[in-house]
């Protein structure tokens, strides 16, 4: 079910033990083939399958479109909230459902610079809510790390900042917006042995670093070996793995 689309005598009369789903997303740069909006697309695109897998489960509220992207703003386009906001504004659209009685969250986020972000909204609502509650973050490409090695051409590297997975999913959520003619491998530069460079090889630090600084427009990772069919395997090992997300929330083993 989405929010949005229900009355509010509707939403009154669901049960408090439905997941509530509350995508974060981003508008920011994507290279030069992809659009501003790719994260909030695939966001808004997983969260949609899964919903549709599982229609009396889950609640899906819109799409949170703004995201932390200081790293990417001397890029044109590219938008940012301020961190204390975005944590701000996570805790007060899960405390709006809670106060209608609603008791379980899927905080499922789409976007690099919102990670930790997330995290802190998750457990800020843990204290908050108490026990009763459960509220749970998720970046979906931490759910399927060992699935994606069967599915990637690329090595380390090839799957970052609209590389071979985020292209792959646009070519079957949003075909029509990937520049194909523009598709060109880019980044990271080079790295010290302690930062990550891919979305499955995460760094054993943490540092910020603006995205000019390691890139030449903006990307990061082999474009070049997308493709819908990778597209859609990796959209539909997401999907599972978030249902099974939700199916522990439930029965209470989260």
């Amino acid at each position: 079910m989405l929010l949005y689309d229900l009355t509010s005598p509707q939403v009154s009369d669901l049960d408090r033990g439905i997941v509530v789903v509350v995508p974060f997303g981003s508008i920011e740069q994507h290279s030069l083939h992809l659009p501003l909006g790719t994260d909030s697309i695939i966001g808004e695109a997983i969260a949609r399958r899964l919903e549709q897998a599982l229609p009396s489960q889950v609640l899906l509220l819109p799409m949170m479109w703004l995201g932390c992207s200081r790293h990417h703003m001397d890029f044109a386009g590219s938008l940012t909230a301020e961190i204390e906001t975005f944590i701000d504004i996570g805790e007060q659209l899960v405390s709006s459902m809670a106060e209608h009685g609603f008791r379980n969250f899927i905080l499922l986020n789409s976007h690099g610079g919102n990670i930790n972000k997330v995290s802190l909204v998750a457990e800020k609502l843990r204290y908050k809510l108490g026990p009763s509650s459960k509220v749970v973050g998720v970046t979906y490409w931490h759910l399927v790390g060992e699935e994606i090695q069967s599915i990637r051409d690329t090595p380390v590297g090839g799957m970052g900042h609209s590389g071979e997975l985020e292209t792959s999913v646009m070519l079957v959520v949003r075909p029509e917006l990937v520049r194909k003619d523009l598709i060109d491998p880019d980044g990271p530069g080079k790295l010290s042995k302690f930062e990550g460079r891919d979305m499955f090889a995460p760094g054993k630090v943490s540092i910020a670093k603006p995205f000019k600084e390691m890139t030449r427009h903006g990307g990061i990772g082999d474009p070049r070996k997308a493709s819908r069919e990778k597209g859609e395997r990796i959209l539909s090992v997401i999907v599972k793995k978030l249902a099974e997300v939700v199916e522990e929330i439930q029965t209470g083993k989260l």
